[in-house]
């Protein structure tokens, strides 16, 4: 069965599966060999590879325009044509990142990529293995899951528009358990270099964001939903954003976490300053004032996550 033909009620089962059983998976783990767990996390980060490259995702004509160039990541206000992660009601949602956000995906999979590389050639990530291995199964099966769900079909009425939000959280809740394995090896065994956790810490801090970008345009997909719901939902979001973004890096002593989630609500605040006019004019006498609103949350989140997470980093 293909990735793109997986139905709403199966993919919500298996999201719920993944979660629940983490626990048992982490217990059965824990007495498999480094060797077998080397492997599997390979075969997992393979899995999410693949499920990424199947085409038809919402975001997918995005990803064209910045391949073609379209959009340039160092150029944030240049030939910014992209459709946004919800095409026709990019102007109806208060929470859409500028185009150049995306470009952190770059980053994030190349440093993986290196991790899982490192993992198979080198003893250097041994120690914090045992603890990562079933929160990392996690969170590549549940982003695999989103990549089955952030499709057209699944928008609209009904809650199932609502799944794939579902599975980028869950995504994000087991990164956090990766970095929380990553703060144990490093108490336990002072010689770990958690640096190397890096990118799953920017993974984990942009998929939080990404959680609440894809409520905001799954709410913005149903048409009946109204402006004043729309409002409510992106300033929460804006203002969830930066809660995370500040209690997270100081709870969880991660500072690129702090500084992912000032990237994002900047992206966020940027994509306000750019929006289009919604296409009713009762909708857009309301949103356009609330959009004025939503950047200036974006600006200040974003500036409370990044003084939060340099402070952090000097202590």
């Amino acid at each position: 069965m293909s990735l793109r033909n997986l139905s709403p009620p199966l993919v919500t089962l298996a999201g719920v599966a993944t979660m629940a059983g983490l626990p048992a998976v982490d217990a059965i783990l824990s007495t498999t060999s480094l060797a077998a767990l080397k492997f599997i996390n390979t075969a997992a980060f393979a899995l999410n590879v693949g499920a990424v490259s199947v085409p038809g995702r919402l975001d997918g004509q995005q990803d064209d325009e910045m391949r073609k160039g379209e959009i340039n990541p160092s150029k944030p206000n240049a030939n910014e044509t992209a459709s946004g992660v919800y095409g026709r009601n990019r102007c109806r949602t208060l929470v859409d990142p500028s185009g150049w956000a995306f470009a952190i995906w770059g980053p994030i999979y190349l440093g993986e990529t290196a991790f899982i590389a490192t993992q198979l050639l080198s003893s250097h990530a041994d120690v914090v293995i045992p603890g990562m291995t079933a929160p990392f199964i996690a969170a590549n099966l549940m982003q695999s899951l989103w990549c089955a769900s952030f499709r057209p079909s699944y928008l609209g009425d009904g809650m199932k528009k609502y799944i794939s939000a579902g599975m980028l959280a869950g995504t994000a809740y087991s990164l956090s358990l990766v970095l929380e394995a990553g703060n144990a090896a490093a108490a336990a065994n002072p010689a770990f270099q958690a640096w190397m956790l890096t990118p799953f810490v920017i993974h984990f801090g942009w998929v939080s964001a990404a959680t609440l970008v894809n409520l905001n345009g799954s709410l913005a997909s149903d048409s009946t939903s109204s402006p004043r719901a729309l409002t409510a939902l992106g300033h929460s979001s804006a203002l969830a954003a930066t809660a995370l973004g500040v209690g997270v890096t100081v709870a969880m002593s991660a500072p690129v976490y702090g500084m992912t989630l000032a990237w994002a609500l900047a992206a966020c605040a940027d994509g306000m300053k750019k929006r289009k006019a919604a296409h009713s004019e009762h909708d857009e006498k309301i949103l356009g004032a609330a959009a004025n609103v939503q950047r200036k949350l974006c600006l200040a989140g974003s500036f409370a996550c990044g003084i939060t997470a340099l402070y952090t980093a000097l202590l």
